[in-house]
């Protein structure tokens, strides 16, 4: 993807700022910071009249602290990334920021291969959703194509649990069961309930959809991705004839002819 993704850094202490702005090759990743906040008021003001991609904010700032800066932005635009920056190894500051919608809760002193991976993460997911939306505009593509999710606002424990599934989509043990034990500390039974109420069907039928969205999306990217690579992004492991049967039972093709579909529906 060509876009460029657009990041702000907020915190109150200077020097990190601007080792985060500075000292990082961000442009070499196609990641421009578009802003340095010394505080979430400052941060605030400019996102409401900027474009922002990607937020990173200290959690102790004066007037406002990082959380309620992410509870505010969220409340503007949903869809922008937000990394909380920390000195503090406490769950419950991680616990209440990952459920206000952040991506991830950052220790600091900052490790930078760490913050690059995650910030990449951030940027990758938005550009795979770009792309996908992009082809859903192809009328040649769209009857083998995942429907888009729907825009419908969730509770912020399910906008958490759909936040974890992009997250650890590769993760081959990813399940209700694991999300309520790693992630979000609640019972399984409560959240089994409460999510297929809100999103109308099962967890696995939805962790279902989402594993087979990307490797469709993968497949339809890359003529040239491996199989075994793809059931490994989409959380099959090793098990690359488990993935191409399971492909095929969801899509009636199998990657195979899948890729050879897409690439003569682009073709024409």
């Amino acid at each position: 993807m060509g876009n460029v993704y657009r990041m702000m850094v907020v915190d109150d202490e200077r020097i990190v700022r601007e080792a985060i702005a500075s000292h990082i090759r961000w442009e070499d990743h196609g990641i421009t910071v578009v802003k340095t906040a010394a505080n979430a008021v400052e941060a605030l003001e400019y996102f409401q009249e900027n474009p922002v991609d990607l937020i990173l904010a200290d959690i102790k700032m004066p007037v406002m602290d990082g959380i309620a800066l992410l509870k505010r932005v969220k409340a503007l635009r949903e869809d922008v990334d937000f990394i909380i920056l920390s000195g503090y190894a406490d769950f419950g500051y991680a616990q209440e920021a990952l459920r206000a919608g952040a991506r991830d809760y950052l220790l600091k002193p900052l490790d930078e291969a760490a913050l690059v991976n995650v910030v990449l993460k951030c940027k990758n997911d938005r550009e795979g959703r770009q792309f996908l939306s992009s082809l859903w505009q192809n009328p040649a593509l769209s009857r083998i194509l995942p429907k888009k999710e729907q825009g419908s606002r969730y509770s912020q424990t399910i906008q958490k649990i759909l936040q974890v599934v992009q997250e650890e989509i590769s993760n081959e043990e990813l399940s209700l069961k694991w999300i309520s034990a790693q992630k979000l500390f609640l019972n399984e039974n409560y959240l089994s309930k409460v999510f297929q109420k809100e999103v109308g069907q099962k967890f696995s039928a939805y962790l279902l959809d989402r594993r087979m969205m990307l490797a469709m999306e993968m497949l339809a990217r890359d003529g040239d991705a491996l199989i075994l690579d793809v059931a490994r992004a989409a959380g099959f492991g090793e098990n690359s004839q488990y993935f191409s049967s399971s492909f095929k039972k969801y899509t009636g093709y199998t990657p195979t002819e899948y890729k050879k579909y897409i690439k003569e529906a682009k073709d024409k």
